[in-house]
């Protein structure tokens, strides 16, 4: 479906009725939305409607993600209206202010080696920030799905991705999985706390101004959740390719959030969650990647 500048301006005018709307410019940003900037009289603010998840639950969920990051000291966007469904749009569309930055992929190629390091340690607190925001359970910010404790959390949240994997991972790779990621999650202290985890942080959904982290973005998988998925992505996307900032990191994280003995282990575990994930989803979306992480996987494993 093609949206036009008129029909973006008409569906930000039924969200927010009373807005004078000076002009509205598309903004190239992310895959999973189509997103405008609208010169307005209460400054610029962010119009996106989903490309691939219309359901506007998923909205809610970042927007409620998104508080409890802001409660707990983050730097996050605010919104201004959500409409579950636009005839403008053709669907759900979300209203929030418009931060001015530059993504840090973006602007990491130019970044001196101390810039780097003062970004990895930034994030190392702004990452424990958000996992020190601590929920009344294990699952969706929402409540609509809730779990006692962690390892019943982790084992659904396997078990949901497994059932998804036949005809992703090679046989015998699947069989091997579920029981070594099972023997994982019973090793994972039954007591830790929900944290709230972000669920996409990579170097796209952090917004950079004078070389410090302006915003986080996107808080659209957030849930309470084991703090430690968060760090499949982080280590693929950033410190894979820039290991020597990651004890920057893990020194300003644990400064905010103190790292429990075990977590080596339960890193290794949020790595293979993470190429699991990841390998189910993109035999959906960009069948092409999935080797990638089908081979991540067989090497945690040890296959």
């Amino acid at each position: 479906m093609t949206i036009g500048l008129d029909a973006v301006r008409s569906a930000l005018l039924e969200a927010c009725p009373g807005l004078v709307v000076a002009g509205v410019r598309p903004l190239e940003a992310g895959y999973t939305s189509r997103q405008w900037v609208a010169e307005t009289d209460e400054g610029p603010l962010l119009a996106k409607t989903p490309v691939r998840n219309p359901d506007p639950e998923h909205m809610r969920r970042l927007i409620a993600a998104t508080r409890h990051a802001a409660d707990g000291g983050v730097p996050v966007v605010r919104f201004r209206a959500l409409l579950p469904f636009s005839s403008f749009v053709g669907g759900p569309l979300l209203v929030q202010e418009f931060r001015a930055g530059t993504p840090a992929d973006g602007a990491w190629d130019a970044m001196p080696a101390e810039a780097r390091l003062a970004f990895a340690a930034e994030l190392g607190t702004v990452v424990g920030r958000i996992h020190a925001c601590t929920g009344p359970r294990f699952g969706d910010v929402l409540g609509r799905s809730s779990y006692p404790d962690v390892r019943t959390f982790l084992r659904a949240r396997v078990d949901e991705q497994l059932a998804k994997a036949p005809g992703v991972l090679p046989p015998d790779l699947l069989q091997c999985t579920g029981a070594a990621l099972h023997r994982a999650i019973s090793a994972v202290p039954v007591d830790a706390a929900p944290s709230l985890v972000h669920g996409d942080l990579w170097r796209p959904n952090l917004l950079l101004r004078d070389g410090r982290i302006e915003c986080v973005l996107d808080f659209e998988h957030g849930r309470w959740a084991d703090r430690f998925l968060d760090f499949g992505k982080l280590d693929e996307h950033i410190f894979a390719a820039y290991p020597e900032g990651r004890p920057a990191f893990l020194a300003a994280y644990d400064a905010v959030l103190p790292l429990p003995d075990d977590w080596p282990a339960r890193v290794r575990l949020g790595h293979a969650v993470h190429n699991l994930s990841t390998a189910v989803y993109f035999a959906r979306w960009n069948p092409e990647f999935v080797p990638e992480y089908v081979a991540g996987l067989a090497s945690l494993l040890g296959e």
